[in-house]
C-alpha cells in the first residue's frame, strides 16, 4: 500500500488516462458510447437485486440471492477501474496492486480477532446473525455497499468540504475520523447499541478509511471490511464447535 495524497486531489484524478475527449469535450473512458452507463446500471441491479432476495424470507429467495451475489462479485471484480459514469468516479471502485489483497485479508482478520476479544472481555453481545442469508449478506454485499457509501461518496464529499487544509495528511485524518463516526452512529443507532460498540465500530471505520486513502480504492477497504465480518463469524462458530466437542467428551 502506498500514500495517495488527499481525498480532494483523489477526486481530481478520477479521469483515467485512457479517456478520450469527444468533440463536445465529454469523455468516453475508452468505452463505446452506446455502452455508457450500462455497466454501472448492471452493477446496481445485480447488487440491489441480490440484496433484496437475501433479505426476503424463504430459502428459495436465499438461493436466488446467493446466485446473484456470486454473479455480482464476479462482475464487480471484472469491472474494477472501469466504472466512471453515474458518480462512480466518486465511489472509487478502482484496481489495486495484487499484493494489496492478501494484506487486506490480514488486516481484516487482525481487526476482527481484536474486536471479538474486546467484546468477550467486556461481556458485550456481538449481535451476530443466525440466518444464513443475512450472514451471506454481511460478508459480501454489505461491505461493498457500506464502503462505496461511507468511504466513497461520503469521504469524497468531506474531502471537498475540507479542501482548504494546507496539509493533506490533516485533511485525510479529519475526513477519515468523521466518516468513521457517521459509520459507527449508523450501526449503533439500532436497538441494543452501546458505547463500547460505538468505539469498536468507529475503530474499524478508521481502519477502512486508512486503507481507502492509501489504496485510492473502496474495493480494498471492502475486502478488509468483508474479512473483518467473516472473522467474527469464524471465531464465533469455532468457539461454538469447541463447546459442543467439550460437552460430548
Amino acid at each position: 500500500m502506498k500514500s495517495s495524497g488527499s481525498f480532494e486531489s483523489d477526486q481530481r484524478s478520477t479521469v483515467p488516462a485512457s479517456m478520450g475527449a469527444n468533440e463536445d469535450g465529454s469523455t468516453t473512458g475508452g468505452r463505446d458510447p452506446s455502452n455508457w452507463r450500462h455497466q454501472e446500471i448492471l452493477f446496481w441491479l445485480l447488487l440491489l437485486g441480490s440484496w433484496q432476495f437475501l433479505s426476503a424470507g424463504g430459502n428459495r429467495n436465499g438461493v436466488v440471492g446467493l446466485a446473484g451475489t456470486v454473479a455480482f462479485l464476479g462482475f464487480a471484480a471484472r469491472n474494477l477501474g472501469k466504472l466512471t459514469e453515474m458518480g462512480f468516479s466518486l465511489a472509487a471502485w478502482r484496481v489495486v496492486p495484487s499484493g494489496t489483497w492478501p494484506l487486506a485479508v490480514v488486516f481484516g482478520m487482525a481487526m476482527g480477532s481484536m474486536i471479538y476479544c474486546v467484546g468477550v472481555a467486556a461481556g458485550s453481545n456481538m449481535r451476530l446473525a443466525t440466518d444464513w442469508k443475512l450472514i451471506v449478506l454481511q460478508i459480501s454485499l454489505g461491505p461493498v455497499v457500506e464502503e462505496i457509501f461511507f468511504r466513497g461518496y461520503l469521504c469524497a464529499l468531506l474531502g471537498f468540504a475540507f479542501r482548504g487544509f494546507r496539509s493533506s495528511a490533516v485533511a485525510n485524518a479529519v475526513v477519515i475520523v468523521i466518516a468513521a463516526g457517521v459509520f459507527s452512529i449508523a450501526h449503533v443507532a439500532q436497538p441494543g447499541g452501546s458505547w463500547l460498540q460505538f468505539w469498536c465500530i468507529g475503530a474499524t471505520g478508521i481502519l477502512y478509511g486508512i486503507v481507502r486513502v492509501r489504496c485510492k480504492s473502496t474495493a480494498a477497504s471492502a475486502m478488509v471490511h468483508a474479512t473483518y465480518n467473516l472473522t467474527l463469524y469464524a471465531i464465533n462458530w469455532s468457539l461454538a464447535l469447541f463447546t459442543i466437542w467439550q460437552q460430548t467428551r
